[in-house]
């Protein structure tokens, strides 16, 4: 294939985007009848119709989109399925979404699944709706946690480790420290003498198997959660993050305290997890929603006893917990559909848009430029 119809293609999705969906047909109609491009030509045709409100000429041309076959068959069948919707044609919308559901690809089934449940239950097909709303929430009922296991693995590897360098000879349910836990506890003059590691080692020491299996078993159970919401990278990052920001708390308001332990990064978690179930309303299996729900009461219970018991750091709670908050609020999970991102405009984009990768970015550093702030304060006060 020359480069002449594969440029037609992208002059017409320009003047498209350019606001001229007139001159967006004149360029696109010559490639309806391409053997390769008819598909996404019939495609920016529909939207063209549409935004020139004629709708029909739009159902016409995604209906051609569809039947056209290859990658983008499955868009033409949604957009005609959205046309039909709001035609009022609820049956003929349900069929043009089973068309696309066998054809899209599968990280796009479980919001088509939704939209089948909802007209099936708006159509009087209760049964129907329901088996639709459980293969729907299956699409994202299960994840393959990778860095939280990594995560648990670290934290026990390191404990294993602590204990062997101690020579075994400490092993306690609380009060354990061996030499790693000495050389990477958090603690302020340590860090003002330019032994920055602890404030991210501490989050990985633990001061006894209790300490240990309480974090960890709360890790396991929400941090699956968070990763599956934010994606691999994402998570190792807000899990970092928070990390650092009950690190810093604790050498700002606490400089000769020395701490240890996951439990702020897992606040941390707590926090994030609190303000998006809380925020969005997300589309997840019954598991992770049946956590989510509980959140609140397990926030309350734990800060409790984080200010019930003396040896507890609250710094490095309330510092973890402040800054998930602060990133539940700042960023909308980006790889679990939410109500407002299921329904799609005529040209196929999402109604709500999601945050662009550069914002995101710019969410992140900024809590890390603050992190860095707080620390040279503490610094600077200690010194």
């Amino acid at each position: 294939m020359t480069d002449e119809p594969r440029l037609r293609l992208e002059e017409g999705r320009r003047l498209l985007d350019g606001g001229s969906p007139d001159s967006a047909l004149t360029v696109l109609a010559p490639l309806t009848g391409h053997a390769q491009l008819a598909g996404d030509a019939w495609l920016l045709i529909g939207t063209a119709r549409y935004r020139l409100d004629d709708e029909e000429g739009a159902l016409t041309a995604w209906t051609q989109a569809a039947q056209a076959g290859g990658p983008s068959a499955w868009l033409g069948w949604r957009s005609a399925a959205e046309q039909h919707v709001r035609n009022g044609d609820l049956e003929e919308a349900i069929a043009a979404y089973r068309e696309a559901d066998r054809r899209a690809p599968a990280d796009e089934r479980g919001a088509i699944a939704n939209r089948i449940a909802w007209l099936l239950k708006e159509t009087g097909h209760d049964f129907a709706a329901r088996r639709q709303f459980n293969r729907a929430r299956g699409a994202y009922a299960t994840y393959a946690a990778y860095v939280t296991w990594a995560l648990v693995g670290i934290n026990l590897a390191v404990f294993v480790a602590d204990l062997a360098l101690a020579g075994f000879a400490s092993v306690d349910l609380m009060g354990f420290g061996g030499p790693l836990v000495e050389a990477g506890a958090v603690h302020g003059p340590s860090v003002a003498a330019g032994e920055w590691w602890r404030l991210i080692t501490s989050a990985f020491l633990h001061l006894g198997l209790l300490h240990l299996a309480f974090n960890m078993y709360a890790l396991w159970l929400f941090g699956p959660i968070i990763e599956q919401l934010y994606g691999h990278v994402e998570y190792a990052l807000i899990y970092l993050l928070c990390a650092l920001g009950g690190s810093v708390l604790t050498i700002l308001a606490a400089p000769e305290s020395a701490a240890a332990g996951a439990s702020g990064a897992i606040f941390g978690l707590f926090g994030l997890a609190f303000v998006v179930s809380r925020r969005r309303h997300l589309m997840l299996g019954p598991q992770a929603r049946a956590i989510l729900s509980q959140v609140g009461t397990l926030l309350v219970l734990n800060l409790v006893i984080t200010f019930a018991i003396p040896q507890i750091s609250w710094t490095g709670h309330l510092g973890g917990l402040a800054i998930g908050a602060l990133l539940g609020l700042l960023l909308a999970p980006r790889h679990a559909p939410t109500m407002g991102g299921m329904w799609r405009g005529a040209d196929g984009r999402p109604m709500s848009g999601a945050t662009t990768g550069g914002l995101r970015a710019a969410a992140y550093l900024l809590v890390a430029a603050t992190l860095a702030a707080g620390t040279w304060v503490a610094v600077g006060q200690i010194g």
